[in-house]
């Protein structure tokens, strides 16, 4: 069906369905209800205090707990139209990918405020938080959000500034080999550690590396996803490759993908553990251990 006709029918059939449109009036002047479409803003609201205006969240929000028991309204690229209407949301926030889908196309049609963030680097996250906190009237708790953020990060380029670079290769999936590229937050965290990504040079934000590429690079360190939800097939996996260099030195190690890769208001603790994997000798044990060794 033609876009427009999408549109245009969604609208009626939510109409004749008696659910049609987003909270105005009254209800947006006294309270927010708003719906979240990715887990990093569902947790940016949490942090920001204000859990108890989120009315429904995507699919993926695993954090806080308390997030885990609001209503689920699909994800940022395939929201569910009808499942936020039903909400009634004064506010729906998604990231710019968001922006693009049909979905919010038609809640604006409709009417309904929608605000779309960029996460694809440490700089736009912090704007994130301010805007979000702007459009919730929480610019205060915004703010000391990032002023602990920025302490976090401070302390990790302290410690590390000096050090020897290290080359690392950072692994988000094995079927195929997907990295951690350039354009990501998750490459800044990298760099702010001091360590040369070996995926940097590919131009892609997520590419696919062959076996054969990693080999060639001869990363120090190896960062597996996978490794936290299911530690032994990754660690055979790597030990059929003995001569890349984070392999000889019993330097593979797997992170908690389910947090780190959520580019919200925890990143700081993402950095330190990163930095502690990667220079272990900096830091202390109890910090190293955030992580899962292999």
């Amino acid at each position: 069906m033609h876009q427009k006709s999408w549109v245009g029918a969604a609208v009626a059939l939510l109409s004749v369905a008696g659910i049609f449109g987003c909270a105005h009036g009254a209800v947006a002047a006294s309270r927010q209800r708003i719906v979240s479409l990715t887990p990093s803003v569902t947790e940016i609201l949490f942090a920001l205090g204000a859990g108890d205006e989120v009315v429904g969240v995507s699919q993926y929000s695993d954090f806080p707990p308390e997030a885990t028991r609001l209503p689920r309204v699909g994800s940022f690229l395939t929201p569910n139209l009808e499942a936020i209407i039903a909400l009634h949301p004064t506010l729906v926030i998604g990231i710019g990918l968001s922006s693009e889908t049909r979905q919010i196309r038609a809640l604006r049609e409709m009417g309904c405020s929608i605000l779309t963030i960029r996460d694809d680097s440490v700089a736009e996250i912090k704007e994130s938080i301010r805007e979000v906190g702007r459009k919730t009237d929480r610019a205060d708790g915004a703010r000391r959000l990032l002023e602990k953020l920025n302490v976090q990060i401070s302390e990790v380029r302290s410690r590390v500034s000096k050090l020897p670079r290290v080359s690392v290769l950072m692994l988000v999936g094995h079927e195929p080999l997907i990295a951690v590229g350039p354009g990501t937050f998750l490459d800044d965290l990298l760099r702010l550690c001091n360590a040369d990504n070996i995926a940097d040079s590919l131009g892609q934000q997520w590419p696919k590396l062959s076996i054969e590429y990693i080999i060639a690079m001869k990363p120090q360190v190896i960062l597996d996803g996978q490794m936290g939800s299911d530690p032994a097939a990754p660690a055979r996996f790597w030990q059929k490759y003995p001569t890349i260099p984070a392999v000889q030195n019993r330097r593979v190690y797997g992170y908690s993908s389910d947090r780190v890769l959520h580019a919200g208001p925890r990143i700081g603790t993402s950095l330190e553990m990163l930095a502690a994997l990667i220079h272990p000798e900096t830091f202390p044990a109890s910090t190293t251990a955030r992580g899962e060794t292999r």
